[in-house]
């Protein structure tokens, strides 16, 4: 599957594509797509080496990766069946996939706004929708005779529908269409508040592939064609494609760390065992029980691909804060600011060259493993009204620890779901590795 840039011609989100004015971090009710993802259905009470594409948000917001997926089976007038192509955020904190479907314009209902129209799920001969009785619809999880679903991410920001069943056609390394047959997917009728909708009319993005834990995720699915195996590694270079891979597809590269992935349910996202968090070797003053997962669910640290930059809980953020502060106020080439645009607070102007020298290095120390991220990856540079800054990119939480997509820049990861462990290391990823 291969992984495109934002700042690539060949992705939907091209700057040339946006209204201008659109290349400011933008606010939103939910501002990280694979934040506080939890998939729970709805009660009565309330060889495939797929094209996808890795867009950046743009001027300096993490990364969002798409996948273009062909959707359905429609009958032409010639009797040929086709599909409709849509892009699907790749999202790893989360189990379950979906896309906007029709039902969304009914009344009561709401759509985000989109280039394209929701999916007409009723004209195809392919969509089945799962039924109350069926197996893969547990108990009081019915409305109105069918089996449904709701994905919440953050206060007031939810999407909802019926589960069903669908093909999902994937464009393989060789030009050809590979066809996945019954596919377990959310056809979603009323969303509310997504990350989307700051796009308008220019949004790409129909729904969400999701990679998580369970049984219904599009990774579980794959089966044989996965093992439950699958790598991606990010880029730094925008105009750089790279690929995520399934199984065996999945380069082999030597030298790297592992540690163990673990699943907190209800959360289908993949929890590692952080221990600690240091700076430039110098380890913080962090407590246990802000490093650990609790009995309620929170505190604890997740790795996910779905989330645009990463989330520290309060605790941890302000003594990490703290830290990076007190280490750059002794560079005399470096200027605080702050920055109310990019919506963010540690933020400095680099008065010459040399202020983009010795930057720290901050480590984030997993069990067995250790995850060092580099400068690039810790703080957004970017020119701000004539001056070259730098901003952190991180950001506080009342909840949960979540190492975002940024601060994966230049690492490889290999994610086995059946050993449960997540290997990773330093990789030149526009080698495609």
């Amino acid at each position: 599957m291969e992984l495109i840039h934002k700042d690539s011609p060949q992705s939907p989100l091209y700057p040339s594509n946006l209204p201008p004015g659109e290349h400011i971090l933008q606010p939103a009710a939910c501002p990280f797509a694979g934040l506080h993802h939890q998939t729970s259905m709805m009660s009565t009470n309330k060889a495939v080496m797929n094209r996808m594409v890795s867009p950046l948000t743009s001027y300096g917001d993490p990364f969002l990766f798409l996948a273009q997926v062909g959707v359905g089976s429609f009958q032409e007038k010639s009797h040929r069946t086709h599909f409709k192509t849509y892009y699907f955020q790749v999202d790893t904190g989360n189990e379950l996939s979906w896309i906007q479907c029709e039902g969304c314009q009914n009344k009561g209902n709401m759509c985000f706004p989109h280039k394209d129209h929701p999916y007409p799920s009723s004209q195809s001969k392919s969509y089945k929708p799962v039924s109350c009785n069926q197996h893969s619809c547990e108990p009081n999880q019915c409305k109105e005779g069918l089996c449904a679903y709701n994905i919440t991410c953050g206060p007031g920001s939810y999407t909802s529908g019926n589960l069903a069943n669908e093909t999902f056609t994937f464009y393989s390394n060789h030009g050809k269409h590979t066809a996945l047959k019954s596919i377990s997917f959310g056809c979603s009728t009323d969303s509310r508040n997504m990350i989307y909708a700051f796009l308008l009319d220019k949004n790409p993005v129909s729904g969400v592939l999701g990679m998580g834990w369970g049984p219904r995720s599009f990774l579980a699915q794959l089966g044989s064609i996965s093992h439950g195996k699958f790598s991606y590694c990010i880029t730094a270079n925008n105009t750089r494609n790279t690929y995520l891979r399934f199984g065996k597809h999945i380069v082999k590269s030597e030298n790297l760390r592992t540690t163990k992935i673990m699943q907190v349910k209800p959360s289908a996202a993949y929890h590692v065992n952080l221990l600690g968090v240091s700076v430039n070797g110098v380890k913080l003053n962090i407590t246990k029980t802000d490093l650990a997962v609790r009995k309620d669910g929170s505190r604890g640290c997740i790795i996910d691909a779905g989330t645009l930059a990463t989330l520290l809980v309060k605790p941890i953020f302000d003594t990490l804060h703290a830290a990076l502060a007190d280490h750059l106020s002794s560079n005399q080439n470096l200027k605080r600011r702050v920055i109310h645009n990019l919506h963010k607070d540690l933020c400095y102007e680099q008065l010459s060259d040399a202020g983009r020298k010795n930057l720290p290095v901050v480590t984030f120390h997993w069990e067995n493993a250790d995850l060092d991220v580099k400068p690039e990856a810790i703080f957004l540079f970017r020119e701000f009204e004539g001056k070259n800054v730098f901003c952190l990119s991180m950001l506080s939480d009342d909840s949960k620890t979540i190492i975002g997509a940024y601060q994966q820049m230049m690492q490889k990861f290999v994610y086995d779901t059946k050993a449960r462990v997540l290997s990773f290391g330093p990789e030149d990823c526009e080698k495609n590795g």
